[in-house]
């Protein structure tokens, strides 16, 4: 009678381990799997090129409305503190912009979702947080920048504009990051799978050009007031 509960005992024992056993691979090969499909790529050049190109036209806009002050030759009348520290923002801003963090996106022909979810939080961490939040915005709070011209209508303007910006890549990122529980049992859902990653993509570079739009009419007002002070 023992002999017999042992071995029972013991087949019951290699039944629950080969169960195990048998799991984990099921498991191993469904992530493996997974993670091929998750490898695939989307051809992006042609539309990298074109958003790379406005990147730099309105750069260069930025660039050329804020050198019309320079604190040496300035003859007008207003605030040169407010002035200087408008234009070292921007700068600094600038600088952020053409980073090779932030360029490196636009020289991608292909994107997978690492690179859609990185750009996502690049842009988020430097473009709208370190630029917008800390440089622009942080600007509008100073004495010396309250005393320019029209401040009382191109500080809310940022700071609407900014919480639009926020508020719509809080949004594609938390739809990447809820994605992550996909596994492609069906056509469909792999379907949906990959245009959230290229819709993903595309949004975030779209709130990125309207983050240099923005940048670009403060530097407009600034130009403004420059030259007309």
């Amino acid at each position: 009678m023992k002999e017999a509960l042992l071995e029972y005992a013991n087949t019951f024992a290699y039944t629950i381990t080969g169960l195990i056993f048998g799991l984990a691979f099921f498991l191993l090969f469904i992530n493996f799997y997974h993670m091929q499909e998750l490898s695939e790529t989307y051809d992006i050049s042609t539309y990298n090129d074109t958003n790379k190109a406005s990147v730099e036209e309105k750069v260069n806009i930025i660039k050329n409305n804020i050198n019309v002050y320079d604190q040496s030759t300035y003859k007008g009348s207003l605030n040169i503190y407010g002035l200087n520290t408008i234009k070292l923002k921007l700068e600094d801003c600038l600088e952020i912009i053409e980073s090779e963090d932030m360029m490196k996106y636009f020289e991608l022909d292909e994107i997978g979702i690492n690179d859609s979810y990185n750009f996502t939080v690049d842009f988020k961490n430097k473009i709208l947080n370190d630029c917008l939040v800390m440089q622009v915005k942080s600007l509008f709070n100073t004495d010396t920048v309250a005393l320019l011209p029209n401040f009382n209508i191109i500080k809310p303007y940022v700071e609407l504009n900014l919480e639009t910006l926020l508020d719509s890549i809080n949004y594609v990122q938390s739809n990447v990051e809820n994605s992550d529980h996909y596994y492609f049992s069906t056509d469909t859902n792999k379907t949906n799978f990959f245009n959230l990653i290229e819709d993903s993509y595309t949004d975030t570079m779209n709130s990125y050009q309207n983050s240099l739009n923005l940048l670009v009419e403060v530097s407009n007002w600034y130009k403004g007031i420059v030259l007309g002070g």
